[in-house]
């Protein structure tokens, strides 16, 4: 039997490819080119190695290339020596791993002496861990999920990378660890996962540091349909390819990978939409994408036909909304903050010649400094032309209730989002909120870095006050107190109407039963948005109660770069950021009033201003915002509003755009008549 040290010969990563490599040390000596009929790599073979290096050096891949690069030793040394504590794992063992992957895959591809050492003393203090997660099943035996899986992802890379440098008892180790605190507790969590009706109740450890306050008694159940399943589906496969052959218990795993991957796949929605939002898409399809590779490389199973892959490139493609200095910017509903990352894109450009997905993978942000992004450094195909796709829709009504209507792809082109639908992972009290951006700003604000903790003030920028959306005597709809972590709540809206034509959009969505969940007196939450293309916005809000209640209708204001700001003047309201601004002119069936004010929060965490129309109380109210946009120093047209018997009429001008609008909403109309 081969000796440990020379194990990686036989998984494909030869000494050919790293012979070219300055400063060859032993990795480079003792690694021997992957024959035909040698077993594979994890996730590329020796022959890989020239494109990869190639890959590095390209200017789109630079920032991840100055991560490798930008090492402080010392630092890294003195945490792992001293510092890291085995009671935290969601930050000490999370740096751990990427200290770890990072130095291994740089000594790899051009091996230096300080980062061998560096990754073997992460290993080190990995593999002296207790336990590689902080939950516990209802029989006290560790759960892996996210932090577990991440380990076995971690050390089953870092057994084939550092193989030609590491000790036979360093790679016993590594088994052993796999075999005791990795595959188990995986295959418990997805077994719990998979029958959560009978599963007991998850728990922590006692003695576990750095957690926000929750609690995780219905874990199992909970997590069955969120993207921490695939993540824990990532880290068994590892296991298991590093243990197939090696341990008896190895094709039970496999037979829980492969399930998990398939349950996972047949909930996805037909049209490639991702319900947790694009940022969990990267994070969850990267993970799921790394399983279907390793268990097709080195077991010879392929699932890479479960899930539509291009369609999820549509669906990342549909999702970003580039602004001014963030080209990286996304559609932000829920916790999403940044479009899709190279990592998932890479691999499907790869496997089905995409160039959408391809383009996508290039674009500025794309490319993170973030460990796992070597995956898309090893997935990367140059082969593979990016343009964007010719069938790339303007206007989408997603299987998940989002909205979507835009004028193009490019930082000065416009995008108007409505977010109805239901329940969600990492969702916020946001039915029937709008985001709107133009000329490179956002101008109608959805919030983003909302905090995950009950404890921190930014909680709030989970609730509905803090989006842009509709209150009842200043409450939001239904959401929850976070005891359980930032999963769903039961809140819903519905889609009622929509309409698509030559440079307009038109969609109806009530939220009533939402705002009912709150035992607020809704029969009706209908909001209205009319989309003229490229600057005009009618939001059309209509609101029934069982009893007389204010409404207020919020408009909230980007400013996280403390560049926004928001005047009102009558019925009028004033949204400016540096490159556009927005105005609004608010017209009310009843008695309304107009003002500007900021969140509730401490102002050494930002300051969140918006404008607000808050109507008197009544049990019907209704009212229309007619909303502008124009580049900065450009002034907006002319645009009136009446309304008479239940009848709204929109008429003007706006930067050469005529402007004609009815809408009809009489008493027993369910859904506006609306004309153009």
């Amino acid at each position: 039997m081969p000796s440990p040290r020379r194990q990686f010969l036989r998984t494909g990563l030869g000494l050919g490819a790293l012979l070219a490599l300055r400063g060859a040390g032993s990795a480079a000596t003792t690694l021997a080119s992957a024959g035909a009929a040698a077993p594979r790599g994890l996730l590329f073979d020796a022959d890989d190695l020239p494109r990869i290096r190639a890959t590095l050096a390209r200017p789109e891949f630079r920032g991840f290339q100055s991560y490798l690069a930008a090492v402080d030793f010392a630092a890294d040394t003195q945490f792992l020596k001293a510092d890291l504590r085995f009671t935290n794992h969601i930050v000490h063992l999370s740096r751990a791993q990427g200290i770890m992957m990072r130095s291994a895959f740089q000594h790899l591809l051009a091996p230096d002496g300080r980062h061998l050492a560096l990754a073997r003393l992460a290993l080190s203090r990995l593999l002296a861990y207790p336990r590689w997660d902080w939950l516990r099943d209802s029989q006290q035996r560790p759960v892996g999920v996210m932090r577990g899986a991440g380990t076995c992802i971690a050390l089953t890379l870092a057994a084939e990378w550092l193989a030609a440098d590491l000790t036979a008892a360093e790679q016993a180790a590594i088994t052993h660890g796999l075999a005791t605190e990795g595959a188990p507790p995986c295959f418990r969590g997805l077994h719990d996962m998979t029958h959560h009706d009978q599963a007991g109740p998850w728990g922590l450890n006692r003695d576990e540091e750095g957690l926000p306050p929750m609690a995780v008694n219905h874990w199992p159940r909970i997590l069955d349909e969120t993207n921490l399943r695939i993540i824990g589906t990532a880290g068994l496969a590892a296991a298991t390819c590093h243990l197939h052959g090696r341990h008896p218990d190895a094709p039970q795993w496999l037979a829980m990978t492969r399930d998990s991957l398939q349950r996972y796949a047949a909930r996805l929605p037909k049209d490639g939409s991702f319900n947790e939002g694009i940022g969990y898409w990267d994070y969850t399809f990267s993970h799921y994408i790394f399983a279907l590779e390793i268990l097709r490389r080195k077991l010879g199973v392929d699932e890479r036909a479960l899930v539509d892959f291009p369609a999820q490139a549509r669906f990342a493609l549909e999702m970003t909304m580039p602004t001014a200095g963030h080209p990286d910017d996304c559609i932000s509903i829920g916790d999403a903050a940044t479009a899709a990352g190279c990592v998932p894109l890479a691999w499907i450009a790869r496997e089905f010649r995409d160039t959408g997905a391809q383009q996508l993978a290039l674009q500025p942000g794309a490319v993170r400094p973030i460990w796992t992004s070597c995956w898309g450094v090893i997935w990367f195909d140059p082969t593979v032309p990016a343009r964007r796709p010719a069938d790339a829709r303007l206007d989408r009504n997603q299987a998940l209730g989002l909205v979507i209507s835009r004028t193009g792809w490019e930082e000065q082109d416009a995008v108007v989002v409505l977010r109805s639908g239901g329940p969600v992972n990492h969702e916020h009290a946001d039915r029937n909120s709008v985001i709107f951006t133009a000329h490179g700003e956002r101008l109608l604000n959805d919030p983003v870095h909302a905090s995950y903790s009950t404890k921190d003030p930014k909680w709030l920028l989970r609730q509905t006050e803090a989006h842009t959306a509709v209150l009842i005597d200043g409450q939001g709809h239904v959401y929850h107190d976070g005891r359980d972590g930032v999963n769903s709540s039961s809140a819903a809206a519905t889609i009622q109407d929509y309409r698509t034509g030559n440079g307009w959009m038109s969609v109806t969505s009530d939220a009533a039963d939402a705002y009912r969940r709150a035992e607020l007196p809704a029969q009706l939450v209908q909001r209205t948005l009319i989309y003229l293309k490229p600057g005009v916005l009618v939001i059309f809000d209509r609101v029934l109660l069982d009893e007389a209640r204010p409404v207020q209708a919020r408009f909230q204001v980007c400013n996280e770069d403390g560049a926004g700001h928001v005047t009102a003047d009558g019925p009028t309201f004033t949204i400016a950021r540096p490159q556009a601004s927005l105005h609004a002119r608010v017209t009310s069936a009843g008695a309304s009033t107009l003002a500007t004010g900021r969140l509730a929060l401490p102002e050494s965490g930002g300051v969140y201003p918006y404008a607000e129309v808050s109507s008197a109380a009544a049990p019907e109210h209704a009212f229309v915002t007619v909303c502008t946009a124009a580049p900065h120093g450009e002034s907006h047209g002319g645009i009136s509003v009446t309304h008479e018997l239940g009848a709204w009429r929109i008429a003007g001008t706006h930067r050469g755009q005529n402007v004609s609008v009815a809408i009809a909403a009489a008493a027993g109309l369910t859904v506006p008549v609306i004309t153009l």
